[in-house]
């Protein structure tokens, strides 16, 4: 979540100028005279107001169709709460735990509906796996659970719900199952920026599969230094293509791995391009120096804090890695542990 600065809070004297009514009232862990923000899915601020004295806020606006948003506090310290922003009341309230119960309107209802009857599949699953319970009914309580998010992406295929349940927890799959389940989206949805961003992903995972060419990348080192990946990918290299982040601890354990596969084939050929995802650019460069990574790191993270790296390569979760034959052919995919070592030898020796 953005800090909101005076520009973003002006826009929410100008927007909601037309369409149905909102309300957006309840508690949201802030305290009497604090700031409370409505932001739109590309953080704008839609509307803003201050908290009362028994600790509640309202919000209210126009919307000219639904959308995604969320609460925020100016500084962005408090978790926010996603809502699905439509006409209505809509009603937050702090979960037990941590969270926010969002409800009132169609939308954020079976949104909740949804949520509760997860959340009830996940704590047996919780207390089945602590219990060293039967890996069969493990198994059956997580195959209940993709049910339950599977019957709501269908009953609600012509709406935001839909699509944004899908892209969350339906979108990972095999391109062919993604692009066949996008099929079954009203032509509205399959318009709509969260399903046009399923198909981009899916396209950028059909673009870089094993036996295509490498996508170039053109990032900076630490010094500001561009770097592209065409420098060393097609240069008669072996090129290994890793996406990563100081804060995903996968990705560190992974480190010894790629120190141990470049000081043995370097020499023969190999190049690492290392990609990081830190929105911390400082953390980044302090990591790196201080961790014998003697390869080509850059920051793959833009101004607006989005990866275009990334979703050049269709990048859901790291780590994440691509083999790149010295022709320029990706003929390998997130290969972990000793995997690159022993692909490596393959190739190599």
């Amino acid at each position: 979540m953005k800090r909101i600065s005076a520009i973003f809070i002006a826009t929410a004297l100008l927007s909601g100028c037309g369409g149905p009514h909102y309300t957006v009232t309840g508690h949201y862990g802030l305290t009497p005279g604090d700031s409370v923000y409505l932001l739109g899915s590309g953080d704008e601020v839609l509307a803003a107001g201050v908290m009362d004295a028994d600790t509640t806020f309202t919000l209210k606006g126009r919307i000219a169709a639904p959308e995604l948003a969320s609460l925020s506090d100016r500084y962005a310290t408090v978790e926010p709460a996603m809502l699905f922003l439509e006409a209505g009341t809509i009603r937050i309230e702090p979960r037990n735990g941590s969270g926010y119960r969002v409800t009132g309107t169609r939308l954020n209802d079976r949104a909740d509906s949804v949520y509760r009857s997860c959340a009830a599949l996940d704590a047996r699953l919780r207390d089945e796996k602590l219990s060293g319970g039967n890996p069969e009914t493990i198994r059956a309580i997580a195959s209940e659970r993709d049910e339950v998010i599977s019957t709501a992406v269908r009953a609600n295929n012509d709406n935001l719900l839909g699509a944004y349940l899908f892209r969350q927890f339906q979108s990972s799959g095999t391109p062919a199952g993604v692009r066949e389940r996008l099929a079954e989206f009203s032509p509205e949805m399959r318009a709509h920026p969260i399903l046009r961003g399923v198909l981009a992903r899916i396209e950028a995972v059909e673009k870089t599969a094993i036996g295509q060419p490498y996508t170039d990348l053109a990032l900076c080192d630490a010094e500001g230094a561009a770097i592209p990946l065409s420098s060393v990918a097609g240069k008669a290299n072996w090129v290994l293509l890793d996406f990563w982040a100081t804060w995903c601890a996968p990705c560190c354990r992974e480190i010894p791995h790629l120190r141990e596969a470049y000081a043995a084939y370097k020499a023969k050929g190999l190049e690492i391009y290392c990609v990081s995802l830190d929105n911390d650019e400082a953390k980044w460069r302090s990591f790196t120096s201080d961790n014998d990574m003697p390869w080509i790191n850059v920051l793959g993270i833009d101004a607006d804090k989005q990866s275009t790296a990334a979703a050049a390569y269709g990048i859901t979760s790291i780590p994440a890695n691509f083999l790149i034959s010295p022709d320029g052919i990706i003929v390998a995919k997130n290969l972990r542990g000793g995997e690159l070592s022993k692909k490596l030898a393959e190739m190599l020796e």
